[in-house]
């Protein structure tokens, strides 16, 4: 009775581990995904709103995390329990004291790649913290590894993914639409508590055994990992990370610009982590391989359709051949997992994999490639470790007769990819096409035959956005298109204007500087344009500048920092044309900016607004922001015309002064906005994507 008494006692304490081990696991998970989410909207405003900034920020917790895991290896290694304990303690004492999280603004402007002053901001606001709560992974399983006597440890790392999985999908959700930024912060800072709590707990288990010898004196008939298996711990979360970055890089920015769509291939990439290492049924190399095969053979095609392939189709493929990329690669990785005695370096190795990853992805691909070709590298890496592994794999290796169907297709498919790799980047430099690439994307300049077959015409598109097209015809090339002919909103404004005393116009977007085919003599155009790239392009590649009889000013860096350090401008209109499509740079669209706004405009000027999207309905929200100011929203929706190189167009005209809407030219082309269709107003500290998806 008492033996029996004794295993229910050792049970019901395994048990009490095992529960705060795996919440302290999980909420670390929680939380590290969380303030990533967090931080980048916060940091969204101050750098344009470019999405490189959310690349920048996972390159930055990938970094953290390698760190983390160091740290946590180092520990376990060297430092016997009570140490690792006081130590950690101490850690968490001194993240404790910065929190509550509040970012603070960077000096000056960022420059043409702001990664540094990015990765600055991140590290003085949540560096220490987060170092603490990457450790925690490696760490906690391994104290647990040691207090339950050898329990393996590795499904608290499928708890672990669980628990950003969870982050990822509860923030646009349930967190941004509900809770303002600064509140999210605090909430965080508050979570932080609780997860300290937890970790002391942890803390106290490893205590408990303070006789133990540090892990690496500790006797194990496991033989120590070879060299070749930590080269896979290290290549396969590598090439995960690598196929990660460059599919949500090539499908949000080169395939459709949709708010929110980054979520998916992420998610994806959890689910392939979770999967296998939560259990050995979650990845076989027998039913993955073939299918891994097809699914490289699809993603080669995919990528080279580039925009042709779809929205509707290019969810499925890039999102399920993702997953079963990552799938093969994590799920090979748990296969190789080690024993306990190795935990916190395998987990270091993961890590290391990972950042290396990103570092190719954000800091290399931007330097070594003109588009993005990183998605080829990682195809090729795919299909390279694959054949590896299948050709160490005896059953993929018969010493009498052929080798395995899968085996052949793997190596025919690696070729294929490294020939297709060696193509794309020789096309790259064929004539009649130039692309240029910054951290705010890419840029494509091709001409193409005019569409009534009278000359050429120029088109500069960012991945998979018009952003300028020019008749290349000297009789033509000062004629206004794509969404700024004379038949669009703005056209039919500054049109109306074109008897009016000079002009003094402010524009948001530069692109290729259509809109100053308007520009009359003594009249005064400025812009404000985000990337270096942009602002060479419309002076190289374009002459609206140039044959422009309006004087001329091209303003660098983001508009609304810029206007807030300017005196008022008074602009007679100021047109709002920084729109990638479907990509709203939400600064430009809250309560407060639309107050500096209307510092800028002179008495009874025009605020216009181009919000031509496909997937998102911006009036109720426009509308809600101008509510109670007495201005109206004059709505003007204009057809595409091919010959005449123009675009279909949404503009919103808005001003205090009624009597420019009843202009007969502007009365016949739109409508006064339904002022009962109201969205919440966005702010500084509040916005919220999914009330204006269509």
């Amino acid at each position: 009775m008492v033996l029996e008494g004794s295993g229910a006692h050792a049970a019901a304490r395994t048990g009490a581990q095992r529960a705060v081990h795996g919440a302290a696991i999980f909420l670390g998970a929680f939380l590290t995904f969380a303030v990533q989410l967090v931080l980048a909207k916060a940091l969204l405003p101050w750098f344009g709103g470019a999405p490189a900034v959310w690349t920048t920020c996972m390159l930055f917790f990938q970094a953290l995390l390698l760190a983390g895991y160091a740290y946590a290896h180092g520990a376990v290694r060297f430092l016997g329990p009570r140490a690792q304990g006081a130590l950690h303690l101490a850690l968490l004492a001194l993240a404790l004291l910065c929190l509550p999280i509040v970012p603070a603004a960077p000096s000056g402007a960022p420059g043409a790649t702001p990664v540094s002053a990015i990765l600055l901001v991140l590290g003085g606001t949540v560096g220490l913290p987060c170092l603490v709560l990457s450790a925690s992974s490696p760490l906690y399983a391994a104290w647990y590894a040691r207090a339950s006597g050898g329990a393996p440890p590795y499904r608290l790392y499928a708890l672990s993914n669980a628990g950003s999985l969870l982050a990822l999908l509860a923030y646009p959700l349930l967190v941004e639409p509900w809770l303002t930024t600064r509140t999210q912060e605090l909430a965080w800072s508050v979570a932080f508590g609780a997860f300290a709590l937890l970790s002391a707990g942890c803390v106290r288990s490893a205590w408990r055994a303070p006789r133990l010898a540090p892990l690496a004196q500790e006797g194990s008939d496991a033989p120590a990992p070879r060299a070749r298996e930590r080269a896979l711990w290290l290549g396969l979360p590598l090439c995960a990370t690598v196929l990660l970055l460059a599919v949500t890089n090539h499908l949000c920015q080169e395939v459709a610009v949709v708010p929110l769509l980054w979520v998916v291939p992420l998610a994806l990439y959890l689910l392939s982590f979770v999967l296998p290492f939560a259990s050995e049924r979650g990845y076989r190399r027998a039913w993955c391989l073939p299918i891994l095969i097809l699914t490289l053979v699809a993603l080669a095609q995919a990528t080279t359709m580039g925009a042709r392939v779809g929205i509707l189709l290019a969810l499925p493929v890039y999102g399920g051949g993702l997953f079963v990329a990552c799938l093969f690669c994590h799920g090979e990785l748990a296969a190789h997992r080690p024993a306990a005695r190795h935990l916190t370096a395998y987990y270091l190795c993961i890590a290391g994999g990972g950042a290396l990853g990103g570092v190719f992805v954000s800091l290399l691909a931007p330097l070594l490639f003109r588009g993005f070709d990183e998605l080829y590298v990682g195809l090729l890496l795919c299909a390279a470790l694959a054949s590896a592994l299948a050709f160490r794999d005896p059953a993929y290796r018969r010493p009498r007769g052929p080798w395995h169907p899968s085996l052949v297709a793997l190596f025919v498919v690696t070729g294929v990819l490294a020939l297709l790799l060696g193509s794309r980047l020789a096309q790259r430099s064929r004539p009649g096409l130039r692309e240029l690439r910054d951290f705010y994307g890419t840029l494509k300049l091709e001409d193409f035959p005019a569409p009534d077959g009278a000359g050429s015409i120029r088109r500069l598109t960012h991945g998979a956005t018009y952003h300028g097209l020019q008749f290349l015809a000297p009789e033509r090339r000062a004629q206004p298109t794509t969404y700024y002919g004379r038949d669009s909103g703005i056209g039919l404004l500054l049109s109306e204007l074109a008897t009016a005393p000079p002009l003094r116009v402010g524009i948001i977007g530069l692109g290729a500087g259509t809109l100053a085919a308007y520009g009359r003599a003594d009249d005064a155009y400025r812009f404000y344009e985000l990337s270096p790239r942009v602002i060479e392009v419309a002076h190289e590649a374009f002459t609206f500048l140039a044959d422009s009889k309006a004087a001329l000013e091209v303003v660098p860096g983001d508009a609304r920092l810029a206007l807030q350090r300017e005196e008022p401008q008074r602009f007679d209109v100021l047109v709002l044309d920084a729109f990638s499509s479907d990509a709203i740079p939400v600064h430009l669209l809250t309560r407060e900016a639309f107050a500096l706004y209307a510092r800028h405009l002179a008495p009874g000027g025009v605020l216009a607004l181009h919000v031509t999207t496909r997937r998102l309905d911006l009036g109720p929200l426009i509308q809600s922001l101008v509510q109670g100011s007495g201005q109206l929203a004059f709505e003007i929706l204009s057809p595409a015309d091919e010959p005449s190189g123009t675009l279909a167009a949404r503009w919103i005209l808005l001003s205090s002064e009624r009597a420019w809407f009843e202009r007969p030219s502007l009365l016949a082309a739109g409508h006064a906005l339904d002022p009962a269709a109201l969205a919440r107003p966005w702010t500084d500290d509040y916005s919220n994507l999914l009330q204006v998806l269509k």
